[in-house]
Order: structure tokens, then C-alpha cells, then sequence
């Protein structure tokens, strides 16, 4: 560094180049004598060697002074000590800064564009996060994508990288697409010869999937075929922002629907080949992007037949945190096809469902609970019980830290099972008794409807069954507040299952005591002259108040 400066102070002292004034109020028009002075500035900073360096008025005064002279080599020594600065300076930079750097990556010198794109390229990686907004400001985005299109495989890397970092301010990411900075990312990517460079790329093509104006325009370019294509690439980083850019894609209903139409490349078969990459990040990025596709029936089908489901069971058995939860969030969205049940229902796949349902993340056990869900039926539900699904949910049940979103899918899943009558008789004598009494709790205690639902439901299956008045007294507290609730939600469903369970527990006399001096008499009666409530379930609170006021 210190060498180059020296060479630049002697070309100052033989005078071999016409000085010239550069733009801006900031600075009067220098002499030959202000740019002999502003190299000595700069060396004597640079000599100084700080650890954390700081841009005085002075010092950027001296940068200024070569950044805007006719001399390349001015121009080189100002760019190379921008890079060597921007490696270490942590303090926020100034729109006063980063001009001269815009004016330098407009040079037509490469190694000009080589250290000043290296320079806003530390600047926006490495430095605070304002620096990003403050290159923006300074207008460098525009020769950034310039330089997309150099020749030198360094400007280009340099270039790229600087994309990326600006690619996650929400205003730049749409901003470098409207000025069609895809194109030219997206022919790095593909055609690059240095990974360096097609990493970058991808990198910043990854940053503009995250905005979803941004992904038409970027399938338009071809953008789904380039991350493909790459899937293939024997760099892992590459696989993996490919496999993350394809996940973003597949958000979009049309892009899902070409991403499984493409036969001859084969998008699902190819991320579930990376389902088995030694790298983990790759394998949690592929179960997304596969999870993402599978929200379509016609790519639950096709994913099933093409041989991911032992892949996905290998993975929640030994993947990291992230990649189990990826991979149950998959099979849940592949469950939902029912064309895929003889696969997902044989006694392998189903034997990893109890260890999901036990897992210490809240999101695996729901997405289990979920799949769960998708699956049984009243037919298979025994199957679900000899697998001990049926005790892993009720264990759900009965753990008051549960979520109200685990405590939705776990307690509609157990009302389905319940419409069996081996499955209530399971139920009945599981978890020494508690699941009754923990229904009627969680039905009180959860504000959320579709839990209350759920509970009701279970409840009234279990009190088709019978259970005993003993059970029954100190829970009618309990039972009296969720049916009131119900009651007063208006919902039609949740009124026809309340004057149900009302039916049903017409024949205890521990509640048949209580009924009368609480506030569901009354509403039933109401009920009863409600014109927007069905003729069936009018009829059914007329039954209520018949049955009660007999008994």
C-alpha cells in the first residue's frame, strides 16, 4: 500500500500529469501542490496503522483530492486506500464518504473498479447496518450494476457481493430488479467460471426472492432454471441459496404449479436428492422448499412417488433441530393428499409419529398432531392406537405448557379418533383418568374457539360412552363455563354441539342440580325463537328444555 502511495508522490513531483478540479461544494479547486499534499496524508494515516480507523474532514479531504484527479494512478491509490480503510473502519459512513467511492466505481480502470467495489463491499457487509441505506443514498447502486457486466472476474465478485448486501433493504431489493440487475446476476450464475462469483450471485438473487413482486419479474428472466440447474453444483453454498430461492419461489401458486410441470428437470426429484447431502443447512433448505411445493395436491403426489418419504423419515430421526422441524412441517403438507395415506400409513412411518408428538419443539409436535390430523379416519383409528399416537396426543392433552396452536391440532385429531368406540374406551382409561377432567379444563381455560370445539366434541363422544357420576361432579363448573361460552360464540356448529353435550348430560344428577341456577336455561329457551338458527337445531334446544324441565 505504503509503496503504491510513494510511486503516485513521485509521479506528483515530476509533474507528469495536468491537475483538475473536481465537482462538489465541499472543496475549493486544488493545485499539483494540494495533491502532492493529500498523498503525505494519506501515507502518514496509513503509517499510523489504526485498529479501528477514523475518516477526519482532512483525511476524506485527501481521498477526495485523487478520487476526482484525471491520474489512474491517483485514482488506484484512492480506491486501494478506501479498501484498506473500509476493512477496518466500524464507524457509520457518510453520504460525504461513499461519493468519491460512486466516483470511483465509475472509473474505467479496472483496478479502480477492483478495490473501490471491494471497499463498498466492507462498507455494507461488514460495517452498521445504516451503511447499507447510506449507499443507497450515494447513488452507488446504479455502477454496482454496471459492473455486473465487467470482464474481471474480481469486479465482478466484488460487485455481486455488494448486491447481496444491499438486496436486504426492502427498498432495493424491488429497486435492482426495476433496473433489471437480474438479468446480469442471473448469467453469473449460470455461466461464471469462478464459484466465488456465481456464490454472489446467487446470493443476491436469493435476497431479491424474499420480495413477492419480485418473483414473477425474476421467473420471466429464467430464474427458476438457473437455481435448478444449480441444484446440481458440487458447492454446497450454491445449493443451499438455490434451494432457499426455489423454497421463496414456491410460495406463489404459479410457480409451484411450473416448478412440478418441469419434467425434464425434475425440480422435486432434484431436492430430494439433497435431502441426502453431507451439508445440514442444505437438507433443512430442500425439506422447505420440497414443504412449499407440496402445498399443491398434484406435487404431494408426485413428491410421495419419487422417493422422499424414507428420506424424510431418516431426517426425523437424525437431523438437527431446524431440519426436523422442515422435515415434519413437509410430511404434514404431503398427508394432506389422500393418495398418499398408503404410503404414509404403514407401520414404519407411523412408528415416528409418537416420537414427534414427545419432541421438545412445539412446532414438530404440531406439525405431527397435524399430520395426525390428515390421516385417521374412524377406520384406521386403531391402527393410530396400536402405534401409541393416541397416548403421545393425550400426553399433549394433559401438559398444561402446551400452545394453544399445539392444543388445536392435538385436540382435533383426538376427536376424530373418538368417533371410534375403542379409541373413547382407550380414552377412558389412559393417563389414570385425567383426560376428562383436562378436556373440561382446557375447554374453560382456552379462549381459542376451535379448541373449545375440539374439546366439546371429544367430551360429548366420551359421554356417549358413560362415565361416571363421580367424574362428572367436580367438573361441572367447568363444563357449565365452556358450554356457556359456546353458546354465546353464535356460531352455528358450536350451538348444535353445545345443546348435544346438554342432551347428554341430562342423565346426572349432579348436574341436573346446577343446570337450573345458571345461565344456559335461559339461552336455550332463546334459542328456541332464534329465526337465523336452523330448523334442526331449534328443534334440539326445544329437546334441551324439554328434557330438563321434566327431570
Amino acid at each position: 500500500m505504503e509503496a503504491f502511495m510513494e510511486y503516485c508522490a513521485c509521479c506528483l513531483c515530476c509533474g507528469c500529469y495536468p491537475a483538475r478540479q473536481y465537482r462538489g461544494d465541499l472543496y475549493e479547486p486544488l493545485l499539483l501542490d494540494n495533491e502532492r499534499e493529500a498523498v503525505n496524508r494519506l501515507l502518514r494515516f496509513l503509517e499510523q496503522k489504526e485498529e479501528k480507523p477514523l475518516l477526519t474532514d482532512e483525511r476524506l479531504h485527501a481521498l477526495c483530492t485523487l478520487s476526482y484527479s484525471d491520474n489512474v494512478e491517483l485514482q488506484r491509490s484512492a480506491a486501494l486506500c478506501f479498501s484498506e480503510i473500509s476493512s477496518r473502519m466500524l464507524a457509520p459512513v457518510s453520504v460525504n464518504v461513499m461519493e468519491p467511492l460512486v466516483a470511483l466505481l465509475e472509473s474505467e480502470d479496472t483496478q479502480v473498479q477492483r478495490h473501490a467495489t471491494l471497499a463498498v463491499n466492507n462498507f455494507t457487509l461488514h460495517g452498521p447496518e445504516s451503511n447499507i441505506r447510506t449507499t443507497l443514498q450515494s447513488g452507488a447502486l446504479y455502477p454496482l450494476l454496471t459492473l455486473l457486466n465487467s470482464p474481471d472476474t474480481e469486479v465482478q465478485c466484488n460487485a455481486c457481493g455488494c448486491i447481496t448486501s444491499l438486496a436486504t433493504n426492502a427498498r432495493a431489493k424491488r429497486e435492482i430488479v426495476v433496473k433489471r440487475g437480474a438479468r446480469p446476476l442471473l448469467r453469473l450464475a449460470a455461466d461464471a467460471v469462478d464459484p466465488r462469483v456465481q456464490r454472489n450471485a446467487v446470493g443476491a438473487l436469493l435476497n431479491l426472492t424474499h420480495l413477492e413482486t419480485n418473483r414473477s419479474d425474476l421467473a420471466r428472466e429464467g430464474a427458476i432454471k438457473v437455481f435448478n440447474d444449480l441444484l446440481l453444483d458440487d458447492d454446497t453454498e450454491i445449493q443451499y441459496y438455490c434451494a432457499a430461492a426455489l423454497s421463496n419461489m414456491a410460495v406463489d401458486t404459479e410457480h409451484r404449479r411450473v416448478m412440478g410441470s418441469l419434467w425434464e428437470r425434475n425440480i422435486p426429484g432434484r431436492l430430494i436428492a439433497l435431502l441426502s447431502s453431507m451439508a445440514d443447512k442444505v437438507k433443512c433448505q430442500a425439506c422447505l422448499a420440497l414443504r412449499n411445493l407440496a402445498s399443491d395436491e398434484t406435487n404431494q403426489r408426485l413428491i410421495v412417488r419419487q422417493g422422499a418419504l424414507p428420506k424424510l423419515y431418516h431426517l426425523l430421526k437424525t437431523g438437527s433441530k431446524d431440519t426436523q422441524v422442515a422435515a415434519a412441517a413437509c410430511v404434514r403438507n404431503l398427508s394432506i393428499c389422500k393418495a398418499n395415506q398408503p404410503e404414509l400409513l404403514q407401520d414404519w412411518f407411523l412408528a415416528i409419529l409418537p416420537r414427534m408428538l414427545s419432541d421438545k419443539s412445539t412446532v414438530v409436535r404440531c406439525h405431527a398432531a397435524g399430520t395426525v390430523r390428515n390421516l385417521v379416519d374412524t377406520e384406521n383409528a386403531e391402527a393410530f392406537v396400536q402405534a401409541g399416537i393416541l397416548d403421545a396426543l393425550t400426553g399433549n392433552l394433559v401438559d398444561s405448557s402446551s400452545s394453544v396452536e399445539l392444543q388445536s391440532e392435538v385436540t382435533a385429531a383426538v376427536a376424530i379418533m373418538a368417533n371410534k368406540e375403542s379409541v373413547r374406551d382407550h380414552l377412558h382409561e389412559t393417563k389414570e383418568g385425567r383426560v376428562f377432567p383436562n378436556l373440561v379444563s382446557v375447554a374453560t381455560n382456552c379462549e381459542n374457539l376451535n379448541v373449545q370445539y375440539n374439546c366439546a366434541s371429544i367430551i360429548g363422544q366420551l359421554l356417549v360412552t358413560g362415565i361416571e357420576a363421580e367424574t362428572i361432579g367436580p367438573n361441572v363448573p367447568g363444563l357449565l363455563c365452556y358450554l356457556e361460552r359456546l353458546l354465546n360464540s353464535g356460531d352455528a356448529n358450536s350451538i348444535q354441539i353445545t345443546l348435544w353435550t346438554l342432551l347428554l348430560l341430562a342423565k346426572y344428577d349432579n348436574f341436573q342440580r346446577v343446570y337450573p341456577s345458571s345461565a344456559l336455561p335461559q339461552k336455550v329457551e332463546g334459542l328456541t325463537m332464534w329465526a337465523n338458527l336452523p330448523a334442526n337445531i331449534q328443534d334440539m334446544a326445544q329437546s334441551v328444555v324439554n328434557k330438563y324441565s321434566t327431570s
